[in-house]
């Protein structure tokens, strides 16, 4: 297992007109693979499986090997190991008769050569049918339930008793990776003062005469988040800013209990319950019987016109998130390929 390189990272430079020969573009390649596995470990904390990688026994009545399926993994290093096609890893042998316990299949990585035979640069594109490696991985079998994550990336696993195969390993885990790309998050506010609150009706009730009047509960707005490019309804997050509090008109409103409706891709509805409870009004009055101050026009801005008002003089405006988790890439590689073994495979270890 080749381990990382203890170098400091470089960067090649030439100046123009310089005469740049196949080596100097293996070694600017080789630089910028560096990095990558720099931030493949740093930044993504990447290690496990990314995507594809099944196993099954072949054959199913009688296993001699299990078929890999293509995919793509990181090694706790930050190595790419991909495989382009198809493999079949004959199972482990020379498996001791007292052996009982679980063998691991790990996914180790393996540089592509770099010499390619005359009859090969014309199948250079991994992606075609006949491609000159499998990917840049290699396989070993390793025994004992406790791995070392820098041995590699477990892929399956098989159960032996008394030195005889059983099947897979029914306790096995898989070690999995989140994805790479992040969510996709946005945030915005509207203006401070000119945010356009409208009347917010959870239905109607009837006056003296039975007429229907709506049944003003609170304020409401629209929030437009078209600019963000949402392609899925995200997960909103909003929050009313600015002072609630006028100490000069002695005026506060109770607009504690936001909530969001009508989620879309182009935005949402932020609405404000601004009902007073009855244990307010308690308070109130017992705070007007305390303080002489309070009992000289402390009112509750309740009422949805009087709002409008009130957030303009107070500069009250919505802030809000967006998080859109990104959808999982499909698996770029082609699994109906031919069955190869461009991977070099490693069936038995000498510990085994």
């Amino acid at each position: 297992m080749l381990k990382t390189e203890k170098r400091k990272l470089e960067r090649v430079q030439y100046w123009q007109g310089q005469m740049l020969r196949s080596r100097d573009f293996r070694d600017i390649e080789a630089c910028e693979a560096q990095r990558r596995w720099w931030h493949n470990r740093a930044v993504h904390n990447a290690y496990g499986v990314a995507e594809g990688l099944s196993c099954a026994l072949v054959p199913a009545a009688a296993p001699t090997g299990v078929t890999i399926s293509p995919g793509v993994a990181y090694d706790i290093f930050g190595h790419e190991l991909i495989l382009e096609r198809n493999l079949v890893v004959p199972l482990p042998e020379n498996i001791s008769p007292n052996m009982i316990g679980a063998v691991s299949l790990l996914m180790r990585f393996k540089p592509t050569s770099r010499t390619l035979r005359p009859d090969e640069t014309s199948e250079v594109c991994w992606t075609r049918v006949g491609s000159v490696a499998a990917g840049t991985a290699e396989f070993a079998w390793s025994v004992g339930d406790r791995l070392d994550p820098a041995d590699g990336v477990s892929v399956c696993a098989v159960y032996y008793s008394v030195g005889r195969f059983r099947g897979p390993d029914p306790f096995y885990i898989r070690a999995s990776i989140r994805p790479e790309s992040r969510p996709l998050l946005a945030s915005g506010a509207t203006i401070p003062g000119n945010t356009p609150w409208n009347p917010w009706s959870a239905g109607f009730t009837t006056d003296a005469n039975d007429n229907p009047i709506p049944d003003l509960i609170g304020v409401q707005t629209w929030i437009d988040t078209s600019a963000a490019g949402f392609t899925q309804t995200p997960c909103y997050f909003a929050s009313l800013q600015g002072s609630l509090w006028n100490s000069q008109t002695q005026q506060l409103t109770p607009a504690i209990f936001p909530s969001i409706a009508d989620e879309s891709l182009t935005g949402f509805t932020f609405r404000l319950w601004l009902q007073v409870l009855p244990v307010w009004e308690a308070t109130l009055v017992e705070l007007r019987s305390r303080a002489r101050s309070l009992a000289r026009g402390f009112t509750f801005v309740s009422d949805p016109s009087d709002f409008s008002l009130f957030a303009q003089q107070q500069g009250l405006y919505v802030s809000w998130v967006g998080c859109q988790m990104r959808a999982p890439d499909s698996c770029c590689s082609n699994p109906n390929a031919s069955s190869g073994t461009g991977a070099q495979v490693i069936a038995s270890s000498p510990n085994l």
